[in-house]
């Protein structure tokens, strides 16, 4: 067979895409042009001839198929939806309905703020670039998407098209890609997670503003909400492909999860500090004792019969100073001098409880609206930057 050339062109009426299956499904026309000499026919002017489905199979076609197709039928309500169509200079035009679905691998590295890159690709079974090789019709119409297409969760972007000579251990093979944009839309997941964890966030801190001693209230609510975002987690990624890397909506509920848990662990901290200022509060202070300067003399280290008097030997105040009399006492009753017991000095910079809870009221919100910022800066700005760079690149294969 000599050489021939075959023009692909399709257009798009309806697409459908899994969100987590690594797989999307299109309703297409598939329209081939090819030229075969051996069906021209003389005539006086432009003229065409269309055939029927059963003529199909007594004139040559091209074995075109789809590599990366995963199924595909054709559509036969009321009849088979296809035409061949012969001009008197022996062009053909083939057009075919057919529904594919497609392998489409997925990076989830950005969910649900994620855009995914999706490839059609056309080529010949049998056929090497020594007897076929594929061009688009036209270049920037081949491609035609239906305006009415519209998915639930993505947004159908701009297709592109790519022609290339791939080699294999049978030969080299022209081969036709189709590139589709689908950029997942969020307002979902701003509704079912993250408004939801934010709040759950900021219920956390309502602790900070409770009377320290409302133990049961503080404990409930960081168990709560604790608790909340637990299930929260638990029930996104169950329905999410299982992926051995870090998704964007872990980051996000993580981050989440760390304040909620630290709200509690600050109650928990208070909590200790507040012990400890009740039990020194709570503990004597360290009293020596002394003889005055008026009491007699001693003798055997024991205090004679006089008025003798017990004081804290810190001066600093007077209403802890005893004074004992001793005169009816007897000699037995007599007790040794004691003697002086050291103060202990408290530090001279201690945190109190009060000023953790002040000190966490603008902490906590101050440090997740800076992740909140940083996030969504990230989002708005670094992947829209991307989208603008080469948006007719290959989709890696995962």
């Amino acid at each position: 067979m000599g050489y021939t050339r075959s023009a692909g062109g399709s257009e798009h009426h309806s697409a459908d895409h899994d969100d987590f299956g690594r797989d999307y499904t299109l309703d297409l026309y598939l329209r081939q042009i090819w030229r075969d000499d051996r069906l021209a026919f003389p005539s006086d002017g432009p003229m065409s001839l269309t055939i029927g489905i059963d003529m199909v199979n007594q004139i040559w076609t091209p074995d075109t198929f789809f590599p990366n197709e995963k199924k595909s039928f054709f559509h036969e309500a009321t009849s088979h939806n296809s035409f061949l169509r012969i001009d008197n200079h022996g062009n053909v035009l083939r057009s075919i309905r057919l529904t594919v679905t497609a392998n489409c691998p997925m990076s989830l590295h950005t969910f649900p703020l994620d855009t995914q890159k999706c490839a059609l690709e056309i080529e010949s079974y049998g056929y090497s670039t020594k007897d076929i090789v594929y061009h688009w019709h036209t270049e920037n119409t081949s491609l035609v998407m239906d305006e009415n297409v519209h998915l639930a969760h993505f947004s159908v972007g701009k297709a592109y098209q790519i022609e290339r000579v791939i080699s294999l251990s049978t030969g080299n093979y022209s081969r036709l890609t189709a590139i589709f944009n689908f950029k997942r839309n969020i307002g979902f997941y701003l509704i079912q997670i993250y408004f939801p964890s934010s709040l759950i966030v900021v219920i956390s801190w309502v602790s900070f503003w409770l009377n320290r001693e409302a133990v049961q209230a503080r404990v409930a609510i960081g168990v709560t909400t604790v608790l909340t975002m637990t299930t929260l987690m638990t029930s996104t990624n169950g329905s999410l492909p299982k992926v051995s890397y870090v998704k964007s909506l872990d980051i996000f509920l993580g981050v989440c999860f760390f304040i909620v848990f630290a709200s509690l662990v600050e109650y928990a901290a208070v909590g200790y500090m507040l012990k400890r200022h009740r039990r020194r509060a709570d503990a004597p202070s360290p009293v020596t004792y002394f003889e005055s300067e008026t009491s007699p003399n001693l003798q055997n280290g024991r205090m004679r019969n006089g008025n003798n008097r017990l004081r804290r030997n810190n001066n600093r105040s007077m209403k802890n100073s005893v004074n004992i009399p001793m005169d009816h006492l007897d000699a037995e009753h007599i007790v040794p001098l004691l003697v002086a017991v050291p103060v202990t000095r408290r530090p001279r910079f201690t945190i109190r409880p009060a000023q953790v809870d002040l000190a966490s009221r603008f902490l906590f919100p101050l440090f997740f609206l800076i992740f909140q910022i940083i996030y969504w800066y990230w989002y708005f700005f670094s992947t829209m930057g991307s989208e603008n760079q080469n948006d007719n690149t290959l989709p890696s294969s995962s």
